[in-house]
């Protein structure tokens, strides 16, 4: 006696993939006025003030502060963290905890960038 089940996957509780893609949003929006916020408090700084002025001469201005390339490094991550709790199916295994670890890595390297640029100053 032989009985066909179908696997079927648990529903996915639809308020909460709304609530995590959501924040995701709100995380990749969030972060123009925090770079916005913190560019300028580095272009308030006295040390970017002189190297403004006075360039090298008085202040080694390229010597500080995170390079381009680690800058671009956490963009990028920040980008394919958004990306990744966008595009996840609903129907993928373990869609939820995938969602919640590209969220806490999007979060993580937003984060790091906008230290990178305040370390700038």
């Amino acid at each position: 006696m032989t009985t066909k089940t179908a696997f079927t996957p648990a529903p996915v509780p639809k308020n909460s993939r709304t609530r995590m893609r959501t924040a995701a949003v709100l995380s990749a929006f969030g972060m123009i006025p925090a770079v916005v916020l913190v560019g300028l408090a580095v272009a308030s700084s006295e040390r970017f003030s002189r190297c403004l002025t006075y360039g090298d001469y008085y202040t080694d201005c390229a010597s500080h502060g995170a390079s381009a390339t680690q800058m671009s490094w956490a963009l990028w991550a920040a980008g394919l963290a958004f990306v990744l709790v966008l595009a996840v199916p609903d129907r993928a295994r373990r869609a939820e905890e995938m969602r919640a670890a590209g969220l806490w890595i999007q979060i993580l390297a937003e984060v790091a960038f906008v230290a990178m640029i305040g370390s700038n100053g």
